[in-house]
């Protein structure tokens, strides 16, 4: 049986990840975050994690044609994985959802979430990911380099969007779940 695949794509802080756990929650599905192949990185080269070393191991697989050394090991997981439903969090560019659509032998359905920056900069400085080293500068330029990697395409290229920006967590799974119902009816 072929998977069923679910992309959600969004900017820094949008939602995704909690977009993805309820799909998880609620569907039994499977999860691969691509930022997991970012943090799995930088361990294995030995650096501390940092939203420098963030920056430098995302670019570097955003680079000389490495876009397809993440899509590779995202498919790793899930060809790895028992589920028949994936959700994959946070691919950043049309070259990887490319790459992805030809090992997959399916296009994803895509799922974008989406939240103002004032929204986003809330939510990452209260996740405090990096302890107390990420600031409001370091989502801006976050932000200029999800763009640069074509993010913002691939929100664009989305079937189905949620504006997150004024929703409680019980609303924005309410949206998830209906957007669900109509995907999982096809």
């Amino acid at each position: 049986m072929q998977k069923k695949l679910i992309l959600i794509v969004g900017l820094p802080g949008s939602g995704k990840s909690s977009a993805a756990d309820f799909i998880k929650r609620k569907y039994d599905a499977g999860i691969v975050h691509s930022g997991d192949i970012i943090r799995e990185e930088v361990k294995r080269r030995g650096l501390e994690y940092t939203p420098q070393n963030d920056a430098l191991i995302a670019h570097w697989f955003h680079s000389s044609g490495r876009e397809k050394l993440v899509v590779k090991r995202i498919w790793n997981k899930i060809k790895n994985s028992k589920k028949n439903l994936i959700v994959i969090e946070g691919l950043r560019s049309e070259k990887q959802l490319k790459y992805l659509k030809a090992i997959a032998k399916t296009r994803p359905i895509i799922i974008s979430v989406l939240a103002s920056f004032n929204v986003r900069v809330k939510r990452e400085l209260k996740r405090g990911r990096f302890g107390n080293k990420e600031s409001i500068e370091y989502l801006k330029f976050r932000d200029k380099l999800e763009k640069k990697h074509g993010e913002d395409k691939l929100i664009r290229k989305a079937d189905y969007k949620i504006n997150n920006s004024k929703l409680n967590i019980r609303q924005t799974d309410a949206k998830i779940y209906e957007i669900m119902r109509k995907i999982l009816a096809k």
